[in-house]
């Protein structure tokens, strides 16, 4: 399904308290963010290859720009404007696959901040290759060994990215399956937005005043 019917059939699954509508979209998205990212790495955990199945990509249309820092000497390109990523405990994290816009013998493989310390101080594993390693980080990717072909190209890259990042008319893919107690996606998400409070039905227009102090 597209993102706007996920966040309307999950809105229908909901109960209906009043007129004012209490489940607010921003937090009907945050639960089913939540649900979602959790599942992600449920897949990860079966088989990380999983995760191909559920990546957006990135550059096909146009390549991203990959840029130069001077003052570091890194290659690096930055994820598209309003774009994150969901971290994973691999190398990889959040961006799964980094190539060039014409596939070919050359190949992006991932690395952690540590190896990319290691091969740059002149390390022995630091030797000739064709392949350039990439390291996944919060705001950007970053490249070891690039070359001037590449750079000058663009690459593109696929991501695993949040249930906000994405546009109404987006395709979604969520992991088909249940939890270990057999809870599906749905009732997950309604169990999470469970946590909100009802709303007081006297016709006074507030919600109900839960007290702290115990007796």
């Amino acid at each position: 399904m597209i993102k706007k019917e996920i966040l309307s059939y999950v809105k229908n699954l909901l109960p209906k308290y009043d007129k004012s509508g209490k489940y607010h979209d921003l937090i009907i998205t945050a639960a089913i963010e939540k649900v979602i990212n959790e599942m992600y790495t449920e897949a990860w955990r079966k088989n990380p290859l999983e995760l191909q199945r559920y990546v957006k990509g990135f550059g096909y249309d146009a390549a991203l720009a990959i840029n130069h820092e001077a003052a570091t000497d890194i290659y690096y390109t930055s994820y598209p404007v309003g774009i994150s990523i969901v971290p994973f405990p691999d190398k990889a994290s959040g961006c799964r696959r980094v190539s060039t816009i014409i596939q070919g013998g050359l190949t992006f493989f991932p690395m952690d901040a540590r190896e990319a310390d290691l091969v740059r101080s002149g390390s022995d594993v630091n030797t000739v290759t064709a392949k350039i390693g990439y390291i996944t980080l919060p705001n950007r990717i970053e490249f070891y060994n690039m070359n001037d072909v590449v750079s000058g190209a663009g690459c593109r890259v696929d991501l695993i990215i949040p249930f906000s990042n994405y546009e109404d008319t987006d395709t979604v893919h969520i992991p088909e399956f249940d939890d270990i107690q057999g809870n599906t996606f749905e009732d997950r998400v309604l169990k999470t937005l469970s946590v909100i409070q009802p709303v007081d039905q006297k016709d006074d227009n507030s919600d109900i005043k839960v007290s702290n102090n115990r007796q």
